[in-house]
């Protein structure tokens, strides 16, 4: 299976930070999933919430927030005095990182008039990431996505509770991947795979429950715990 580390090695390691991708890339994982957020002064940041709240000793809504001031916040705090001081990274600093593995960035919000999806785009194309690197969102991120980069490959989360709607959908938004959630059946695998996509599945934490979903047609699998999906897989 293809493994993807969902933000990092997260179950082990502050989520969506440098030190939780490192430990997925150290692992061997295929790819690693993180989330971005355009800050107020236009600079793409790691983090999955709107807000900084939970995952760091910072409150603000990132899209409110300028960088010099998001860059403080302390993302390590509330996972253990062993992470105090652990940075929120921006996008530039995850791609500096990642080296030749797969990137799944999900995009959360496309930004004022597509801004965040053509920054994420024109990194994609400067740095030459177009066959490892995949821009993830629903369809306002999906419309943007196309309208200005259409050679960059697109996946579908819109419609993810209604997997044959799903379908639907990465195909009208001309995606070439989409992600189930576990509601995900063989025959919607199939008739993905049938359409020519690429079948993610978000999520799975343990090699028997990976296995399964990829006997019923997932190509590659989100996970929290990479050391134990590759661990048992060695």
């Amino acid at each position: 299976m293809i493994v993807c580390a969902h933000r990092g090695l997260s179950h082990a390691c502050p989520e969506n930070t440098l030190p939780a991708f490192a430990a997925a890339i150290a692992l061997g994982v295929d790819e690693i999933e993180f989330d971005l957020w355009l800050s107020q002064d236009g600079v793409p940041v790691v983090c999955h919430d709107p807000k900084l709240d939970r995952t760091t000793n910072l409150s603000g809504v990132v899209t409110e927030m300028e960088w010099d001031e998001i860059r403080q916040a302390d993302a390590g705090v509330n996972t253990g005095e062993l992470w105090v001081g652990i940075p929120v990274p921006r996008l530039e600093a995850v791609l500096d990182q990642a080296g030749d593995t797969g990137l799944n960035i999900h995009i959360k919000d496309p930004g004022p008039d597509g801004k965040l999806v053509q920054i994420t785009c024109d990194q994609i194309r400067e740095r030459g990431l177009r066959d490892r690197a995949y821009i993830a969102g629903i369809e306002d991120v999906l419309s943007a996505a196309r309208g200005y980069a259409p050679e960059v490959t697109r996946c579908c989360l819109a419609g993810q509770n209604t997997p044959d709607e799903q379908v639907d959908l990465a195909i009208e938004y001309g995606c070439q991947r989409l992600q189930f959630n576990r509601k995900v059946t063989e025959p919607d695998a199939k008739r993905a795979h049938d359409l020519g996509l690429i079948n993610n599945l978000f999520w799975s934490d343990g090699l028997e429950d990976a296995e399964r979903y990829v006997d019923m047609g997932i190509d590659v699998v989100l996970t929290n715990r990479a050391n134990l999906i590759l661990g048992s897989h060695g």
